[in-house]
C-alpha cells in the first residue's frame, strides 16, 4: 500500500511537471500576445530564409528560451530530523523583444518561473533550510510556486554618431555582472571570465532559477584598450522567490570598473580595478556570528559596505597546450550595523590545457579564502560579504558560500566530443574562522523579511570536509543544450558538529534548455 502511494505521487508530480511546462509556453505567449498581434497586423514575415531564428528585419529580433530542470536531494540532517530527502521540479521560460539602431538598443523581456514539488516540511527548528529545496519553500510558502513577471525591459543610448564613440548609457531594468563588461571574442577566456571571474559581488540571472536583475542605470565607455563602467542600481525580488517583478528599493549599489582589455597592455591579459557600494536598510534582521539578540534590524542600523578589489587573467600558449592564471582579491570597509565592518578575499588559480591529446584535457588548481569574525564581542566585524552574487557559480551543491570560507580544489576537465564538456572538481572545504559561522545563502531574495544569508556555529570545529563536483554539458546546436550534475559531500567535524543525525549529503541534476 505504502509502495503504491509513493509511485502515485511520483507520478503525480511528473505530470505535474508536465503540465506546468505546457502552461509555461502558453502563458508567455499569451502575455506577449500583443508582440504576434503587432507583427501579423504588419505583415512582416517572422525570419526568411538569410536572417537567423527570430530575425524580423533589421531592426527587431524576438528571442526566447524554455527550460526544465529536475533535481533530487539528499541533504544534512540535524538530530531533531526534517525531510531531508526529495525532489523538485522547475520550468522557466523567457520571451523578448530586441530592438537595434544607430542611436539606441531596446530590450524587453518577460519571463515565466515555476517551481513544483518543493518541501513544506525541510526546515527543522535547527540547521536552516535542508537545501534549496527548503529555501525555496521558505521564500514562497507553498509547494507550488509560479508567476509571469517582466524581467527586463531597458532601453540603452548610444552616442557612436553624436560624437563620443564607445559611449552608451543604459536605464530601465537589466542584467548586471561584475566582471563581464566586455568581452574578448576568445572563446576559452570569455569562458573563464564567465565561470570563475564573473558575478562574484553582483549577479544572479541563470546560475538561480528565477534569477535577478537591477533597476537603475549603467554608463559605459568603451575604447580597443580599456572599458569604463558606472552602475547605479536597485536589485529586484527573485534568486528565490517567483515574485520578481518587485524592486528591492532598500538596497541600493553603486559599481564602477576600469578593465585593461586582453592584449592591450599585456599579451593575453586583462585586468580590472574595481569598486562596489553595497548600502542595506530593509526591515530585516542582520546575519552575523552575535547572539541573535545582539543583531541589529536593519532598518535601524543599515549596512554600508564600500568593497575594492581587483582581477587579473592570463591566457598564453605554452609547448602544445596553454598556461591560464588568474589573481583576484577584494578588500571591504564601513559599517556592518552597529559595528566597524573590515574583511577580504583573495582568490589565485592557475591551469594548464594539452590541446593535441585526446580530449583536450585541462587540469587547475583553485585556491580561494575569505575572512572570518575572530570575536563576536569586539565591535568588529570581519566576515567577507558577497552582496547580491550569483552565488551558485562558486558552490554548485550550494551549502557553503563565499564567506568565511577556504575553499581549495582541483578542477579536471575534458571534452569527448566537440559538442560536449566533462568537469570534476574535487573540493577541501574549511572555514576560515572557526569563531564566525559557516555561511549559507545567495543574497537578498525579498524586499523585507529574510536577509538572505543564513549561518550556523561549528562549536569551534573547522574542518567542512570534501566535496565531489561532477558536471556534463551538451550542446545538440546553438539552439538545444543538456546539463547534468551529481555533487557528494563528506561532511567532517564542522557539518557533523550542525547535522548529527546525517553528516554527508548529495545532490543530482538534469537540466534541458532550448534557445532561439
Amino acid at each position: 500500500m505504502l509502495l503504491n502511494k509513493v509511485i502515485f505521487q511520483k507520478q503525480s508530480d511528473y505530470f505535474l511537471f508536465i503540465t506546468s511546462l505546457l502552461s509555461a509556453v502558453l502563458r508567455i505567449l499569451v502575455h506577449y500576445c500583443f508582440l504576434f498581434v503587432y507583427l501579423f497586423m504588419s505583415g512582416i514575415s517572422a525570419a526568411s530564409a538569410e536572417q537567423p531564428l527570430g530575425q524580423i528585419n533589421q531592426y527587431l529580433r524576438v528571442n526566447g528560451e524554455l527550460l526544465g530542470s529536475y533535481e533530487a536531494w539528499n541533504y544534512f540532517r540535524p538530530a531533531l530530523g526534517g525531510n531531508n530527502s526529495y525532489d523538485l521540479w522547475v520550468v522557466r521560460s523567457r520571451l523578448g523583444l530586441t530592438f537595434s539602431s544607430d542611436y539606441a538598443d531596446g530590450f524587453m523581456q518577460g519571463q515565466y518561473s515555476g517551481l513544483y514539488g518543493l518541501p513544506d516540511d525541510a526546515i527543522p527548528s535547527s540547521g536552516g533550510a535542508l537545501g534549496l529545496g527548503g529555501g525555496y519553500f521558505l521564500a514562497n510558502r507553498t509547494t507550488g510556486a509560479s508567476n509571469v513577471f517582466l524581467k527586463q525591459g531597458y532601453l540603452n543610448f548610444k552616442f557612436n554618431k553624436l560624437g563620443l564613440p564607445g559611449g552608451a548609457v543604459k536605464v530601465g531594468r537589466f542584467e548586471l555582472a561584475d566582471g563581464m563588461e566586455y568581452r574578448s571574442g576568445v572563446a576559452k577566456f570569455d569562458a573563464l571570465k564567465k565561470r570563475r571571474i564573473a558575478e562574484r559581488m553582483v549577479g544572479g540571472f541563470n546560475a538561480i532559477y528565477v534569477g535577478r536583475t537591477f533597476n537603475g542605470f549603467s554608463a559605459v565607455y568603451d575604447q580597443p584598450g580599456f572599458n569604463v563602467t558606472v552602475s547605479g542600481v536597485r536589485p529586484t525580488q527573485g534568486n528565490l522567490t517567483v515574485q520578481g517583478q518587485k524592486e528591492i528599493s532598500d538596497i541600493n549599489i553603486v559599481y564602477a570598473a576600469l578593465t585593461s582589455k586582453k592584449d592591450s597592455v599585456l599579451a593575453g591579459t586583462e585586468g580590472r580595478l574595481y569598486y562596489l557600494n553595497y548600502r542595506d536598510q530593509r526591515v530585516s534582521q542582520v546575519v552575523d556570528n552575535r547572539p541573535l539578540s545582539a543583531r541589529p534590524q536593519l532598518n535601524d542600523e543599515k549596512l554600508n559596505i564600500h568593497t575594492i578589489g581587483a582581477h587579473l587573467l592570463s591566457l598564453q600558449s605554452f609547448g602544445s597546450g596553454s598556461f591560464d592564471a588568474l589573481l583576484m582579491g577584494a578588500y571591504q570597509f564601513g559599517r556592518w550595523t552597529n559595528l566597524s565592518h573590515r574583511a577580504w578575499a583573495l582568490d589565485a588559480e592557475v591551469g594548464y590545457q594539452w590541446n593535441k591529446l585526446p580530449f583536450r584535457p585541462w587540469v587547475r588548481a583553485v585556491y580561494y579564502r575569505s575572512s572570518g569574525d575572530d570575536d563576536a564581542q569586539d565591535g568588529q566585524h570581519r566576515t567577507f560579504f558577497s552582496a547580491v552574487p550569483s552565488g551558485r557559480l562558486y558552490a554548485k551543491f550550494p551549502f557553503y558560500n563565499q564567506m568565511n570560507i577556504q575553499d581549495i580544489f582541483l578542477e579536471f576537465i575534458v571534452f569527448p566530443t566537440e559538442k560536449s564538456q566533462f568537469n570534476i572538481n574535487l573540493h577541501q572545504l574549511s572555514l576560515a574562522n572557526v569563531n564566525d559561522l559557516l555561511y549559507t545563502g545567495l543574497g537578498a531574495s525579498l524586499k523585507s523579511g529574510a536577509f538572505g544569508y543564513s549561518g550556523n556555529a561549528t562549536r569551534g570545529h573547522k574542518e567542512i570536509g570534501q566535496l565531489v563536483d561532477i558536471a556534463l554539458i551538451y550542446n545538440f546546436n546553438k539552439h538545444a543544450m543538456s546539463r547534468f550534475y551529481y555533487g557528494h559531500a563528506l561532511g567532517g567535524s564542522a557539518m557533523k558538529s550542525i547535522y548529527p543525525g546525517k553528516s554527508n549529503a548529495s545532490i543530482f541534476l538534469a537540466e534541458f534548455s532550448l534557445f532561439f
